[in-house]
C-alpha cells in the first residue's frame, strides 16, 4: 500500500423483498429479450439472437465445442468458466463446477450476471468492441451486464426481480471474480480489479446500454496496476498495521488541511481494548464499523484495537485504513458544521473518504512530500471488502446497502469533496 454530481442511486424498482430467481436458461433468455429491445436503440439495426442450438451447458462428461477449431474443447481448459466464442457465435458455461458454486455462494443473480457478461461479448461482436487494452473489452461487458440488471431492477418487460440484497451479492461476487492483485491492467487476459469491474457494472446499471457503448470512444480509467517493488509484492501490498496506520493518518491530515479551509487539525486517535465504544456527547455512530467511532466533543477517533487489527489481517491495510479515513471524514464534517451520526452523514463520510482516495490515486493528495503515499495493487478492492465485511447485519446502526456505500465512495473518488458536500 501506501508506499460532480450528487450521489448516484440505484434505479427505482430494486426492492428488499423480491429476490432474483431464475435458471441459467431463464436468465439467458431474459438477457436476449433485453437486447432485442436495447440493441436497435444502442447500435441501430436488428439484434441477431444466439439460437438455443448455440448455447452449450457443458461438463467433464460433455465438453463444449471447439472455439475456432473442430471437435470439442478439453474440459480441463475451461473448467469453472463461461465464455463466448466469436468464431462460432456461441455461448458456453460449465454446469458442473461454475454454476453450482455461484448459486451456492451468491445466488441465482451471480449466474445471471456472468451470462449477461458473456452476452456482452456477443454484443461487441455485433456492434464493435473497444479497440484498446484487453481489459476495456472486459469492462464494457461488465457494463452491459449492468445495463441488463437495470432492466430487471426496473421491471421492464420481465418476470424477474432484483433486490438490494441481490446487488450486494453481485458486488461481493466481483471480489472473487477480480484479477489477482498485481495483474497489469494492460495485460492480455486481464478482466479488471474489483473496483474497476464494479464501477463498470454501475455505469451500466445507472446509465444503460448507451453508457456502455460510449466506452468505445471514451473508455473508463483503469486503476489496476502491477507491483512496483519486490518488497511490496512480498507482502501483497499489505504492510503491518503499525507501519500503515501512521502513513494513512499523515496523508489524511495533509489532504484535508490543504482542501478544507475550516479544517481544525487532526483528530486524536484513542485505542481501546474493548469493542463496545462510546463517548460523552455522542459519536458519529461509526461511519463504517461499530469498532471505530468519532467523538465530536473530544475531537477524537476511538477505535477498538481488535477491530482494526482484524481488518488489517483479514482484509488488508486499506481495509483498516478505510475505517480510520471515514471516521476522519466525520471530523471534517464536524469542522464544517454538519450534523454527524445520521445516515446522510455516514454516506457523506464514505464519499469524502472516496475523495481522499481519488486524490491519492492521481497523486494530488498533498504537496507535502513527507505525507505523500500511493496505493498498492488491491488497495481499492480492500475498500469494497471492508464494506462487505461491515454490511450492518450485526449492528444496531443501519448503514445502508453495500452497493449504496460503494456508490458513495465512488462519487467522491471521481468527483472530489464538492460532489459529497452538495448533498
Amino acid at each position: 500500500m501506501l508506499t460532480a454530481t450528487a450521489l448516484a442511486v440505484i434505479p427505482a424498482g430494486a426492492s428488499s423483498a423480491d429476490h432474483y430467481s431464475a435458471t441459467p436458461e431463464e436468465s439467458l433468455a431474459d438477457v436476449q429479450a433485453y437486447w432485442a429491445d436495447a440493441y436497435p436503440d444502442t447500435y441501430g439495426g436488428r439484434y441477431v439472437a444466439i439460437p438455443s442450438s448455440r448455447v452449450h451447458p457443458y461438463s467433464s462428461d460433455d465438453p463444449p465445442p471447439g472455439c475456432g477449431t473442430r471437435g470439442t474443447t478439453p474440459y480441463r481448459e475451461v473448467a469453472g468458466n463461461a465464455f463466448y466464442c466469436p468464431e462460432g457465435d456461441f455461448i458456453a458455461y460449465d454446469v458442473e463446477a461454475l454454476i453450482p458454486a455461484l448459486q451456492r455462494k451468491y445466488g441465482d443473480v451471480a449466474v445471471g450476471l456472468v451470462l449477461a457478461h458473456e452476452m456482452g461479448h456477443a454484443i461487441q461482436a455485433r456492434g464493435g468492441a473497444p479497440e484498446r487494452a484487453f481489459v476495456h473489452v472486459e469492462l464494457q461487458a461488465d457494463c452491459f451486464a449492468g445495463a441488463w440488471a437495470q432492466h430487471v431492477a426496473a421491471g421492464d418487460d420481465t418476470d424477474l426481480a432484483l433486490s438490494d440484497d441481490d446487488l450486494d451479492r453481485a458486488l461481493a461476487g466481483f471480489l472473487e471474480l477480480r484479477d489477482p492483485s498485481g495483474t497489469e491492467g494492460g495485460a492480455h487476459g486481464a478482466h479488471g480489479n474489483a473496483f474497476d469491474r464494479v464501477s463498470a457494472f454501475q455505469d451500466g446499471l445507472t446509465g444503460g446500454a448507451r453508457a456502455c457503448r460510449d466506452y468505445e470512444t471514451d473508455p473508463p480509467e483503469v486503476t489496476q496496476t502491477g507491483f512496483t517493488s519486490y518488497e511490496d509484492q512480498q507482502v501483497n501490498g499489505d504492510p503491518a498495521l503499525d507501519e500503515s496506520l501512521p502513513l494513512v493518518t499523515k496523508s489524511l491530515d495533509a489532504y484535508w488541511d490543504a482542501t478544507v479551509k475550516k479544517y481544525d487539525g487532526a483528530p486524536g486517535l484513542v485505542a481501546s481494548k474493548t469493542s463496545t465504544l462510546s463517548c460523552a456527547g455522542g459519536s458519529d455512530g461509526g461511519a463504517v464499523s461499530d469498532g471505530v467511532i468519532y467523538c465530536a466533543d473530544s475531537d477524537a477517533i476511538v477505535y477498538s484495537t481488535v477491530t482494526l487489527q482484524k481488518a488489517s489481517d483479514g482484509i488488508g491495510d486499506m481495509g483498516a485504513g478505510v475505517y480510520i479515513a471515514t471516521a476522519w471524514a466525520s471530523a471534517v464534517q464536524s469542522d464544517l458544521g454538519y450534523r454527524i451520526g445520521t445516515a446522510a452523514a455516514r454516506a457523506r463520510s464514505e464519499c469524502l473518504t472516496g475523495a481522499w482516495a481519488g486524490a491519492v490515486e492521481d497523486g494530488t493528495a498533498t504537496t507535502k512530500r513527507n505525507a505523500a503515499i500511493s496505493f498498492s495493487p488491491g488497495d481499492l478492492d480492500e475498500v469494497i471488502a471492508a464494506f462487505v465485511a461491515t454490511d450492518g447485519t450485526s449492528s444496531k446502526v443501519d448503514r445502508g446497502t453495500v452497493f449504496d456505500r460503494f456508490t458513495a465512495f465512488r462519487t467522491g473518488f471521481e468527483g472530489g469533496p464538492s460532489a459529497c458536500l452538495a448533498t
